[in-house]
């Protein structure tokens, strides 16, 4: 069901039809404005609500944009957390190349391809762990509030909310330096918080106590990986940059 952006209350619809083609935006019964503004903005004024962390635009996306699914995640979720899963590896690989140039590092020594695949499954292992972490810990302190709850929603949330990640994009086309990468995992932090506090009507504290204890556990495998997996720990703090 649709949710007002607003004040987030569910709305049995978002739109009042007057004949074809007349269509006018649906007002909230609870706050009186109208129940979602974004249906007549374009896609770039999506774009920056999402950068100054409007939790309005997190509403319209979670409830009222991309298509319901019971279970699973919808297809372009799917391809947004691959993208996004992708440019953790080329930050990874990146930092590493500049740092080992400077200081000797044991793994700059490997194959491409074994580098590539040790980074790939080193990402991939970290979503997971991230994003199990997070349902744990939802699932702990709300899930049991609720007869039904959709844990896939959570994955969804944390999903749209590294969007920031995709601005490396714009890096890689005007050379800037990705040593500043850090600033962009700031913003996917932040960009988690804001988007998991919209779908669990939940305060800033809160969000912020969940993203925490699901980034601390990643840490933690990035460490155990960096020491056993990688063999030199060295580069832990290149690898934990994202």
């Amino acid at each position: 069901m649709p949710v007002c952006v607003e004040c987030g209350h569910s709305i049995s619809k978002l739109v009042n039809e007057y004949g074809q083609g007349n269509i006018v935006l649906k007002k909230c019964s609870i706050c009186d404005r109208f129940a979602d503004k974004y249906l007549e903005h374009e896609g770039i004024v999506i774009f920056i609500d999402l950068l100054l962390h409007k939790p309005q635009v997190y509403r319209h996306i979670l409830f009222n944009r991309i298509q319901y699914y019971d279970t699973g995640l919808p297809g372009p979720v799917v391809k947004l957390g691959l993208l996004t899963m992708l440019f953790d590896i080329y930050i990874k690989w990146f930092l590493i190349e500049q740092t080992c140039s400077e200081r000797r590092c044991s793994w700059i020594y490997l194959s491409p391809s074994i580098q590539y695949v040790q980074l790939l499954l080193l990402s991939l292992i970290e979503t997971l762990i991230y994003q199990s972490t997070v349902r744990w810990i939802v699932w702990l302190f709300y899930g049991r509030h609720y007869a039904i709850f959709k844990y896939n929603y959570v994955s969804i949330a944390l999903i749209i909310g590294s969007f920031g990640k995709l601005l490396l994009t714009g890096m890689v086309i005007w050379n800037y330096e990705l040593h500043y990468t850090w600033m962009l995992g700031l913003l996917v932090f932040t960009s988690n918080i804001e988007a998991l506090k919209a779908f669990l009507n939940v305060n800033s504290v809160s969000a912020m106590l969940i993203v925490s204890g699901g980034l601390s556990t990643k840490f933690l495998f990035t460490a155990i990986f960096a020491r056993f997996i990688l063999r030199d720990f060295s580069i832990l703090k290149e690898l934990i940059v994202t």
